[in-house]
């Protein structure tokens, strides 16, 4: 009898000890499934843009992305409260030279942009275009100025960019608005205040390709990102504007995340339309 109750409580705790490690088993694996999806959740959405109020900026390798033969994009990537943060700007090879459209974040990383045209494409820089007044956009201004290159804006970019230590673009912007650049042309348009006050976009006839810089975001974006400067009513207005004046438009390049087409200026719309919801 006492044989039979101690194989029985043996049996007992046996069963309980498999209950127990079939329990964790199961707690540990649900975990893991949960933070596994939720990393993938996160590592593709494309983080929003950073304001120029703040923290430095750590230097990053510069990436190339072929658009055309003539247009590439450069993605540099800043860091700021821990978080790293891509941005993308153009550079237009023609037979005189190159074109940069916004600077990287940094005045090391601009110096990497340009050792890299010399050395990719066999290029000197002609000038510089600057889209608004935020450090994703304007950091370089400095170093072009070092290298006697030209970098050129509206007048209230160079406001804003002076006010907030950027360096001292040419704002000749709003009158000479089309700009010759050996075998291309390059056009400025300021459709209003919509991402920041100043925000322009820059369109390239030659190839049509519009640079709609933060003004338009990327399909991935599930949201508006950095909006402390923007106007929330009068950017849906500002991005009509771009779309009637540029129908024609085959690329459409955002400020952060992949480039499209025009659906990337309608999903920036919606975008809007959810948000003042």
């Amino acid at each position: 009898m006492d044989s039979a109750r101690t194989r029985y409580t043996q049996t007992f705790l046996s069963l309980q000890a498999q209950i127990r490690f079939y329990f964790l088993f199961l707690t540990f694996c649900l975990g893991f499934s949960f933070s596994h999806c939720h990393f993938h959740k996160d590592s593709d959405r494309i983080p929003a843009p950073v304001s120029p109020e703040l923290g430095p900026q750590k230097t990053n390798p510069i990436e190339w992305i072929k658009i055309k033969e003539s247009v590439w994009m450069h993605r540099s990537y800043g860091e700021s409260g821990g978080k790293v943060y891509p941005a993308n700007g153009l550079v237009i090879l023609t037979n005189k030279g190159a074109v940069v459209i916004d600077t990287p974040w940094t005045e090391s990383q601009t110096e990497e942009l340009f050792s890299d045209i010399q050395s990719k494409f066999q290029k000197q820089v002609l000038y510089g275009i600057v889209t608004h007044a935020h450090n994703d956009r304007i950091s370089g201004v400095p170093f072009f100025q070092k290298q006697n290159i030209p970098v050129y804006s509206t007048n209230l970019t160079a406001k804003l960019a002076k006010e907030r230590g950027f360096g001292n673009p040419n704002p000749i912007l709003d009158i000479q608005t089309r700009l010759g650049a050996g075998n291309q042309s390059v056009e400025v348009f300021y459709p209003g205040h919509g991402h920041s006050v100043d925000n322009i976009v820059v369109w390239l006839p030659d190839t049509h390709i519009l640079f709609g810089g933060c003004l338009v975001k990327s399909l991935d974006a599930k949201d508006l990102g950095y909006i402390q400067e923007a106007n929330m009513e009068e950017w849906e207005i500002s991005l009509k504007k771009v779309l009637a004046r540029y129908p024609d438009a085959e690329v459409v390049v955002p400020g952060h995340g992949d480039w499209g087409k025009l659906d990337l200026l309608r999903h920036t719309i919606r975008l809007l339309v959810a948000a003042n919801n």
